[in-house]
């Protein structure tokens, strides 16, 4: 592995072993706000990165970063991870990302006792990550859910379409199966048979990992949720204004809100299936009618944690707690209209709308002058970013470097994205 940051000294004077914490954060703002919670609850925060452009090793809060040299996928990134955890004798190792989950819970036994995996049991993961279970699950409970089916099983008999177009197709399992499994799109559409056609030629060799749905208008919904001793601890809720493409993917702005009927559908699905810890439930909410339907649960912290955490939900702190001192566990206050956003992200969202990238059927395209007035709008203290920040400025500039780096470039969008033909440069 390579190091980015030195671990500083005083990391381990007097502190006690279970308050030191290896975070896999990545390179993007979820990972850094992990670390920002613990550090600024006192605890000390080692970072694994994927690159040294990752915000978290830049961070005041992070007490040392570390550059695995191996994928999740393989059996070295387990004694990479071993082997840190060892060397910096951390009590606990906490992650963002699904894949970093799936490689922990594979060798949750190299490391337990000793050190506290934060990822759910194995049960719990492959049934949060497979989407035909998730959907006759809701169907037994009564959790509003889009009619689907698996795109290889509708293409094999057409004459037995009863979905009504439009239709999303999205990856049914994430995780789990290997590279290339997954659909080379978050969301797309089909409004007729024949775009439906040119969808399945897309992925023919992967079809059978591509679950097919009615498309229903609205917004995405997402729900970051605590499970403890089997209730919901704590629950924040934001709606995606602004997506990245257009067509669906990254949520780079974002409001928080409460909607009681979706989040008491949220705690129940998690209830059924048992779930210990942190998880987010994705909907899509129509805000004309207030009718809304589950898309997926996410098994870890969502990508709008940021927005969660400064709206009161200090997620990442509260499940650190809920393993080491659940006597001191406190609920925040959840602030409803709080705005946020990914500065480059929400730059990407103008862009496409100035170049006409498409959108989810029936959504209305603003005008390209009220594109560039939202994001010029949105640099007022009404809408918080979510790297800067006064007590941690310096992944701010290392964010703005990297944007200026890649608009000049242009090999990839200003939030990381590769170019591809669903997202055009």
């Amino acid at each position: 592995m390579k190091t980015i940051l030195e671990p500083r000294a005083q990391a381990f004077d007097r502190t006690p072993r279970s308050r030191r914490v290896l975070v896999l954060a990545g390179d993007a703002q979820g990972g850094l706000w992990i670390v920002r919670s613990l550090g600024r609850a006192g605890l000390t925060v080692f970072s694994v990165c994927a690159s040294r452009r990752a915000l978290a090793a830049h961070s005041r809060f992070s007490s040392g970063a570390w550059a695995l040299e191996s994928s999740p996928r393989t059996p070295q990134f387990a004694d990479e991870v071993a082997e840190l955890a060892r060397r910096l004798d951390t009590g606990s190792i906490m992650t963002m990302a699904e894949e970093y989950h799936l490689a922990l819970i594979q060798n949750r036994g190299r490391f337990e006792p000793d050190v506290h995996v934060f990822s759910p049991s194995a049960d719990c993961f492959a049934k949060a990550t497979d989407k035909d279970y998730v959907h006759s699950l809701c169907s037994r409970i009564g959790v509003p859910v889009a009619c689907g089916t698996r795109l290889d099983l509708l293409m094999a008999d057409p004459s037995r379409m009863s979905l009504r177009f439009p239709l999303v197709l999205r990856t049914r399992q994430q995780v789990g199966l290997g590279t290339g499994s997954e659909a080379p799109w978050k969301a797309a559409y089909a409004e007729n048979p024949e775009q439906l056609a040119d969808r399945y030629e897309q992925v023919r060799d992967r079809a059978a990992n591509v679950l097919v749905q009615e498309y229903h208008p609205g917004v995405e919904d997402h729900a970051q949720v605590l499970m403890h001793r089997g209730e919901a601890f704590m629950v924040g809720e934001y709606i995606g204004e602004h997506h990245m493409p257009l067509a669906g993917g990254v949520t780079v702005l974002r409001t928080t809100c409460c909607h009681e009927n979706l989040l008491q559908d949220a705690v129940r699905l998690l209830k059924a299936i048992g779930w210990e810890g942190i998880a987010g439930v994705q909907f899509h909410y129509d805000p004309e009618t207030g009718k809304y339907i589950l898309l997926e649960i996410n098994p870890r912290f969502i990508g709008g944690l940021p927005t969660v955490i400064m709206a009161g939900f200090d997620a990442p702190f509260l499940l650190w707690q809920s393993h080491f001192e659940p006597e001191k566990m406190r609920r925040g206050t959840y602030r409803l209209g709080l705005r946020t956003r990914i500065l480059g992200g929400d730059a990407n969202w103008m862009f496409a709308v100035l170049r006409g990238d498409p959108l989810p059927p029936g959504q209305k395209r603003p005008s390209k002058a009220s594109a560039i007035a939202q994001f010029l709008w949105r640099f007022m203290p009404w809408t918080r970013d979510d790297v800067f920040s006064w007590r941690d400025p310096v992944p701010f500039w290392v964010d703005l470097r990297m944007m200026a780096k890649m608009l000049r470039e242009r090999s990839v969008d200003l939030i990381g994205a590769p170019h591809s033909p669903e997202n055009p440069a």
